[in-house]
């Protein structure tokens, strides 16, 4: 199933196979002591992986546990490219490997409360 939504003048189509953490989805109106709500990750409008996350630390990091964002990952041969300060890498995930995510972005999405009957309808 698939949507599209306008956000900031962009279009964005989304799966559910975009979501990386589907099981960490806390809806609005719900206990959320951690505050964790939609990320979409997005290189240039193209989504790259929704996540649920605290924080957009967090976001980034479930992205890549999940392997949703195993495209920009740095090689280590190409590791010297971005000198010995690592310009423009970010270490990521539980691993803490090197990502270049210099041309993605992020979109903090409004999180939308349990629908049974939206579900319902999805299905049919």
């Amino acid at each position: 199933m698939t949507t599209t939504i306008t956000i900031n003048n962009l279009d964005f189509t989304l799966s559910d196979a975009d979501v990386a953490n589907p099981s960490d989805y806390i809806p609005a109106g719900e206990y959320n002591p951690h505050n964790v709500r939609p990320f979409l990750i997005h290189a240039h409008g193209f989504p790259v992986a929704i996540v649920f996350a605290s924080c957009l630390q967090d976001a980034f990091d479930e992205a890549v546990d999940n392997d949703k964002l195993d495209q920009f990952l740095v090689a280590d041969q190409d590791l010297p490219d971005y000198g010995d300060e690592e310009e423009g890498i970010a270490r990521l995930g539980n691993a803490g490997e090197p990502f270049d995510i210099q041309t993605l972005d992020a979109i903090e999405l409004p999180n939308p409360p349990f629908s049974f009957c939206a579900l319902l309808n999805a299905a049919q």
